[in-house]
């Protein structure tokens, strides 16, 4: 009876592990995990897993008169998989999951710099309500095409300041975003001219088929100013994107 107890307050329950197969992964592309379920002290009936891509966004609200920043997770996506089975205290299982990642799912590595924040955790769902959670932390790479823009930036005279994910979302007149947040690359020119931009910033909306490409310049003395373009994603190298994102940098 106090075994049985203990676990319903997560003291001696079964337990979930997520394990990676891939070392790196890509937006768009599908990846396969290991789940190792391992009994605790007491039987429990599981009836499902839960699975879910979350990151950590920066966000912004009115308190008053004043404007505070703050971080908050965000799900980017969510999964069921239903069934039903026991595990018997100590016993472990195993099983298999495929599962595809968004298009346009931030990335967090860059040149072997971390670049953001974004995880998956996996959850059980037990009988007696008790999610016995595992995070793991999801690497991931920009796309090819997203890689060529941003080389070709590198190349055009600007250097990369810093990466953020920001919650909200992005439209503009090629594309629209649909996760709850964006990935914004901030690059700041070599040189400073006087009527050049002190720094532009550089988002990618992935459909899976084109890359929207939507940059802010910040100019001096002129303002804001917002410019777009799509790229098909076949559009792997410098040279294929510089048609669309030359005359966005003009």
């Amino acid at each position: 009876m106090l075994k049985n107890l203990l676990a319903r307050v997560g003291i001696g329950k079964a337990t979930v592990d997520a394990i990676l197969k891939s070392d790196q992964l890509r937006a768009g592309e599908m990846f396969d995990i290991e789940v190792v379920i391992k009994g605790g002290e007491v039987e429990q009936h599981i009836k499902g897993l839960e699975f879910a891509i979350m990151a950590d966004a920066k966000a912004e609200a009115d308190v008053g008169d004043s404007e505070v920043k703050y971080n908050k997770s965000v799900v980017l996506q969510h999964w069921n998989q239903r069934f039903d089975l026991t595990v018997q205290p100590g016993e472990t299982l195993t099983n298999e999951f495929s599962l595809e990642l968004h298009p346009e799912a931030p990335a967090t590595e860059l040149f072997g710099h971390r670049i953001g924040k974004v995880w998956l955790q996996t959850g059980l769902d037990i009988k007696s309500g008790i999610d016995g959670s595992d995070k793991d932390p999801l690497t991931i790479l920009p796309s090819d095409t997203q890689m060529a823009v941003l080389q070709f930036i590198s190349n055009s005279g600007y250097r990369l300041f810093k990466s953020d994910i920001e919650a909200g979302h992005v439209r503009a007149r090629e594309f629209v975003s649909h996760l709850p947040c964006y990935q914004e690359y901030e690059f700041k020119p070599e040189s400073r001219s006087l009527f050049g931009a002190k720094e532009l910033e550089v988002t990618f909306v992935d459909n899976g088929s084109d890359t929207g490409v939507l940059i802010e310049k910040d100019r001096a003395f002129l303002g804001d100013g917002y410019q777009s373009t799509s790229i098909p994603n076949h559009c792997k190298t410098v040279e294929a994107v510089r048609p669309y994102i030359e005359r966005l940098l003009g």
